[in-house]
C-alpha cells in the first residue's frame, strides 16, 4: 500500500459542492478580481487608469478560470477514457475523487466567467498543439502526470501569489473571486501531491532514451503552455471592455513584471521535474514585441 495515496485518499473522502459553498453576496463590484501586485506589479511601466484595471482583473481571472476549465477538462478526459481498467483500486480511488472536484471547480469556474460579464467564454490561445498531445498520451504513463504536474502546479502558484498579495489592504480584491481562488488552492495542493506521486510510480519504467527524449520536448512544452495561461489574448481584452485593448495586449507581453511572475510559477515545477531527470536546466522564453 502507498501511504501517501492512502492518505490523499482519506482527505478526499467528504466532499463539498464549491457552488454551495461560495459566498456569492459579498461581491464588491468596486474591487478588482485579482491584485495590481501580481497583474501589472508596484513598478510596472504599463500605464492604466482605476477603473480600466477592474477590468483587465475581471479579464485576466476569467482567462484563468478558462485555462482551468481546458486543463480539468483533459485530466477527466484521460482519465475517464482508460476506463481505469489497468490501475491499482488505490490509484483509482485518487482519481475518480479528483475528477469528481475537477467537475466542482469547473461548474465554478463558469460561473465566474458568467459574472465577469462578457459576452461568452473567453478564448484561450495557444492550446491546440497542447490539447492535441495531451490526448495522446495515456494515465498509465510518466509524460502523462509530468503535464499534469506541470498544469496544476503553475496556476496553483499564480493562485497563491495572489491570495497572498490580497491579504493586503492595499491589494484587495472581490471577496467572491478571493474565495474561489481559496477552495480551488486548498484542493489543488492534495491534487498536486496525488500527481507527484503518480509520477514517482511510472518514472522507472521510463528507459534512459525515452527520458532524454521528454526532457528536451517538455522545455518547449512549458513554453508553448506558458505563453497560453499566462499572458491575455488580445480577444479577452477585447471581450472584457479595455480601452485601447491592442495597445495593453503588446505592453503586457513585452511587461518584465509578468515575464517574471511567468517564470516564479513554474519554478517549482520546474524543480521537481529536474530532480527527475525529467528537465534539462531551462530557461523560459521571453515575449517578443
Amino acid at each position: 500500500m502507498n501511504a501517501a495515496l492512502d492518505r490523499i485518499a482519506k482527505h478526499g473522502r467528504c466532499y463539498k459542492d464549491p457552488i454551495a459553498a461560495i459566498d456569492w453576496r459579498s461581491a464588491d463590484a468596486e474591487r478588482p478580481w485579482l491584485p495590481r501586485g501580481l497583474l501589472l506589479g508596484h513598478e510596472s511601466q504599463v500605464p492604466i487608469r482605476a477603473d480600466q484595471f477592474i477590468a483587465l482583473s475581471r479579464a485576466e481571472y476569467a482567462r484563468l478560470c478558462a485555462a482551468g476549465l481546458w486543463l480539468e477538462g483533459l485530466l477527466i478526459n484521460r482519465v475517464t477514457a482508460s476506463g481505469l481498467l489497468d490501475v491499482d483500486t488505490e490509484e483509482a480511488r485518487v482519481m475518480l475523487q479528483e475528477i469528481r472536484e475537477e467537475t466542482g471547480h469547473s461548474l465554478m469556474f463558469l460561473e465566474m466567467i458568467d459574472r465577469a460579464g462578457h459576452d461568452d467564454r473567453p478564448r484561450l490561445e495557444g492550446t491546440r498543439l497542447l490539447t492535441a498531445i495531451a490526448k495522446r498520451l495515456h494515465i498509465e504513463t510518466a509524460e502523462f502526470w509530468a503535464m499534469v504536474f506541470i498544469g496544476e502546479t503553475v496556476t496553483d502558484t499564480f493562485a497563491k501569489k495572489a491570495l497572498k498579495l490580497a491579504d493586503s489592504s492595499d491589494d484587495a480584491i472581490c471577496p467572491v473571486a478571493e474565495q474561489v481562488l481559496a477552495l480551488h488552492h486548498r484542493e489543488e495542493a492534495r491534487h498536486i501531491a496525488a500527481a507527484r506521486q503518480f509520477l514517482a510510480a511510472r518514472i522507472s519504467k521510463m528507459n534512459r532514451h525515452r527520458r532524454w527524449i521528454f526532457a528536451r520536448t517538455l522545455h518547449w512544452l512549458l513554453n508553448l503552455f506558458l505563453e497560453a495561461t499566462m499572458y491575455p489574448s488580445l480577444e479577452s481584452l477585447y471581450r472584457a471592455g479595455v480601452t485601447d485593448a491592442d495597445i495593453l495586449f503588446h505592453r503586457l507581453r513585452r511587461d518584465p513584471w509578468r515575464q517574471k511572475v511567468a517564470v516564479a510559477c513554474a519554478t517549482p515545477a520546474v524543480s521537481l521535474l529536474t530532480r527527475e531527470g525529467l528537465m534539462s536546466a531551462v530557461q523560459l522564453a521571453q515575449r517578443e514585441a
